[in-house]
């Protein structure tokens, strides 16, 4: 049985999210559908629609204490993928138990619901993200 429910989002983390809001409107010709601002945990972010799901610009504007700085530094391409899942509690438990670690900082509230990062594996150099939306 698969663990995940749909394919949510890619997440891209950038220095500047205006910059990359005006790159992708003049190189692209599309527009964030979502933009918000998480004050508190100093988080801009952009969402663009892609068919059966997102692409997430996110900005960190400060340090999170709580969470792995891992999380929050820019990096070259793709930065996490992100899928939807029915239970997050079975979820997180199924995923560390088959090896995967949970991020520092994690899970927690997210832009939309509950989330959870885990960190890359030697084969995949990639963060994976689960998530349980609010809206489900």
């Amino acid at each position: 049985m698969a663990i995940f429910k749909k394919f949510d989002h890619i997440g891209i983390v950038v220095a500047d999210i205006e910059k990359a809001i005006k790159e992708l409107s003049d190189f692209l010709g599309i527009q964030p559908d979502e933009r918000m601002d998480i004050e508190d945990a100093g988080i801009r972010i952009a969402f663009y629609p892609l068919g059966v799901g997102q692409m997430e610009i996110i900005e960190f504007q400060k340090p999170m204490d709580d969470v792995d700085p891992v999380v929050l530094q820019p990096r070259a391409g793709v930065q996490h993928i992100a899928f939807q899942v029915e239970n997050f509690d079975n979820s997180l438990n199924d995923l560390t138990q088959k090896g995967l670690k949970i991020v520092k900082g994690f899970p927690r509230e997210g832009a939309h619901g509950k989330v959870a990062f885990f960190y890359p594996t030697e084969g995949l150099d990639l963060l994976l993200e689960i998530c349980e939306s609010h809206e489900n």
